[in-house]
């Protein structure tokens, strides 16, 4: 129990840190606790025997090909051009276009598809991207 509570905060303490990439840190954590004995192997790999694996890894796929073909490009220039350059009206349709979306996917899905789409239209309009 304590092995495990030390493992928990070493990787929070690294996920906080943040200069070690969050895949590595978690991967490492899983690593420990399985050479440790505190997992099985069974255990360790239970979780990416889920379909929800499956369905984030294809919608990230998704996401990183509406950014390479520029289509978050485009929508998030026609959704800057209603905006007219105000980040209040840019969240508030970001907010709206959002909502339309999770209404018929999933919440997973909705990020995987709207996150490129933000990110291209805060770059473009110069606002911070954590601030949409």
């Amino acid at each position: 129990m304590t092995t495990t509570l030390i493992i928990l905060a070493l990787t929070v303490g690294l996920f906080v840190w943040g200069r070690v990439r969050s895949d590595i840190v978690a991967l490492c954590a899983l690593a420990a606790l399985l050479a440790l004995g505190i997992l099985t192997p069974a255990e360790a790999l239970a979780g990416f025997s889920s379909p929800i694996v499956a369905m984030m890894a294809g919608l990230f796929v998704v996401g990183g090909a509406i950014l390479q073909t520029g289509l978050a490009r485009s929508i998030g220039q026609r959704l800057m051009s209603l905006a007219r350059g105000s980040e209040t009206l840019t969240f508030l349709l970001l907010m709206l276009v959002t909502s339309v979306i999770g209404a018929f996917i999933s919440n997973t899905g909705t990020v995987a598809l709207m996150m490129p789409i933000v990110v291209s239209m805060a770059a473009q309009a110069g606002f911070q991207s954590s601030r949409m």
